[in-house]
């Protein structure tokens, strides 16, 4: 663990707000949905974690006046982090700590879209100390997480900033504007899927479920053709439970939120909406929906593709790996005829 001061006139700071606005493309957009109901997310501008190309990373901090209700999500989701690490398509942990703002205020939730929001959305003028631990001292970290706290330190993790095309700009139909089957055609929505399943599944293997499967936290990496995944503080690990009824519905939220947004533009009719969705919102919604079809739903996709949906959305499949066979067979039959 190392001891470091950070502002505006020290080698750490943190600068824009990464939770307000998501990019596709050149574009930049104001997104509200992205906020997060128990951390804010800034740019960390930290030398040694640049790398080659200076690519700063992400700082996720806890909200500091939501620590009560941030606590447990922090600590799952440290702890799950920890144990996906070698699993491709995870955002991995860089680092984890507490920090002290001891001058400054906190910046308004406001999109970096001109020159005068960027200002006045960044963190730049908060000064304080922080305790950097790197992931080898995790458990170390975990051992004083509840007597920092107590103390008046706020948690964070830092992880690499997504620099890939969010999925909910490239399959939303509003924020596209009906032209999602463009800018992400269904093989390619497959293809994603199937490579969220094989998340869910290695997640499953580990004791962990993910939950909060909303669009905004895929990403897809166009020239790797890979998708990766963030944002694990809702998930838990449920090593002790009847792990078998909880994993399914893992499943079939993913089915609900993700998998339908990818295929249809939206996410399934009464699922939990886009936005800062809190623990009980999820574990409270549905337990199987009712597949309906638009007409250019049923345009876009095959009948055997809308046969898949409306099982998974159903609560029909059984484990991520038998929905990750079924989409790769669709995957198949598209490509034999592209």
């Amino acid at each position: 663990m190392e001891t470091k001061t950070f502002g505006p006139d020290q080698p750490i700071k943190l600068t824009e707000p990464l939770d307000t606005w998501l990019s596709i493309g050149l574009r930049d957009f104001a997104v509200p949905e992205a906020a997060g109901s128990s951390a804010r997310v800034f740019l960390l501008e930290y030398d040694p974690f640049a790398g080659d190309y200076v690519d700063y990373p992400a700082i996720k901090v806890m909200r500091p006046d939501k620590i009560q209700y941030a606590l447990p999500l922090f600590r799952n989701e440290v702890r799950i982090l920890d144990l996906m690490r070698d699993v491709p398509g995870i955002t991995p942990m860089l680092a984890m700590g507490f920090l002290k703002v001891e001058d400054g205020t906190w910046p308004e939730e406001i999109a970096p879209l001109t020159t005068s929001l960027k200002n006045r959305g960044s963190a730049l003028k908060l000064q304080g100390t922080l305790e950097l631990y790197t992931p080898d001292e995790t458990d170390d970290f975990l051992s004083h997480l509840d007597t920092r706290v107590s103390a008046g330190w706020l948690i964070f993790i830092v992880l690499p900033r997504r620099w890939e095309d969010n999925l909910y700009l490239r399959c939303d139909a509003g924020y596209t504007r009906g032209e999602f089957h463009r800018t992400f055609p269904v093989s390619q929505a497959l293809q994603a899927s199937f490579q969220i399943c094989q998340i869910i599944q290695a997640a499953h293997d580990r004791g962990i479920v993910y939950l909060d499967h909303k669009i905004l936290h895929y990403y897809w990496n166009d020239p790797r053709q890979q998708v990766f995944a963030l944002d694990w503080n809702i998930g838990r690990l449920v090593a002790d439970e009847n792990n078998q009824e909880v994993f399914e519905f893992d499943i079939l939220q993913f089915s609900a939120r993700a998998l339908h947004h990818l295929l249809t533009g939206r996410q399934a009719p009464g699922s939990v909406k886009v936005g800062a969705n809190k623990p009980e919102e999820i574990q409270n919604s549905p337990h199987q929906y009712e597949p309906v079809w638009t007409y250019d739903d049923q345009k876009r996709l095959t009948e055997d593709e809308l046969a898949l949906l409306g099982k998974a959305i159903q609560g029909e499949y059984p484990t991520a790996q038998a929905l990750g066979h079924d989409l790769y067979a669709l995957l198949e039959e598209r490509q034999s005829v592209a």
